[in-house]
């Protein structure tokens, strides 16, 4: 990113420096916030929510799904902005953001002291309730 954001070395001046290295800056807050933050919800749903007998295979097809949404996203994105636009694509990210984090707050309990049969009797609980 860091040699991207160079550009032309005679047309940034000091303002070029002081806006790359905010950008930089800004990455690095970014990726370091959300990994002790969002980023390790699904690697704990997903290490927690299925039974013993199963929970190799469900984690398995849990972190395909996870890393082919990743790819899905990486793959959509050039085209997503040249339609949209950077505004209205971060827009996007913005609200799924949202919603996942709604989402997390509604319906993802907390399981802290609790044993993986305790966990899985309250998922069966809930489950039973819809």
């Amino acid at each position: 990113s860091y040699f991207y954001l160079g550009g032309d070395p005679s047309a940034g001046g000091a303002f070029g420096s002081l806006q790359q290295y905010s950008i930089i800056a800004s990455m690095l807050l970014f990726v370091g916030s959300y990994q002790i933050g969002f980023g390790p919800i699904s690697w704990l749903i997903l290490s927690e929510i299925f039974p013993l007998r199963i929970r190799s295979a469900a984690v398995s097809l849990g972190t395909l799904a996870n890393f082919s949404s990743n790819l899905l996203v990486t793959l959509l994105f050039e085209a997503e902005r040249l339609q949209l636009g950077e505004s209205l694509l971060f827009l996007q990210f913005g609200v799924i953001g949202i919603l996942a984090t709604l989402f997390t707050f509604f319906y993802v309990f907390e399981t802290r002291g609790l044993s993986l049969e305790e966990i899985e009797m309250k998922l069966k609980s809930e489950v039973d309730k819809v």
